[in-house]
């Protein structure tokens, strides 16, 4: 297999990814609060964006026999903070 093609899924959700932060982004410059606090907000969506990418391109680069096992575990800490968030969302 190509390596372009190997890399072609993980090219996409790239692309997911960045698209995500873009509309979050978007979405902190439209809310009343300080130019400050935008500015920090910006930041930190791009570092967990960036955080995330690289997470899943070390796994990606790693034995296949081990990846599942790790992919597991990412998803389980991905899944706590969207617990997390869904917990704040139903205490609005």
């Amino acid at each position: 297999m190509s390596e372009s093609k190997s890399n072609s899924p993980r090219k996409i959700i790239k692309g997911e990814e960045k698209v995500a932060a873009s509309s979050l982004k978007t979405l902190v410059y439209t809310i009343a609060m300080s130019v400050e606090d935008k500015v920090v907000m910006e930041d930190m969506i791009n570092k967990l964006s960036q955080e995330a990418d690289t997470i899943l391109d070390i796994i990606n680069d790693i034995s296949k026999g081990h990846q599942k096992e790790l992919l597991l575990a990412y998803k389980t800490l991905l899944n706590s903070s969207i617990d997390a968030v869904d917990r704040r969302l139903a205490n609005l």
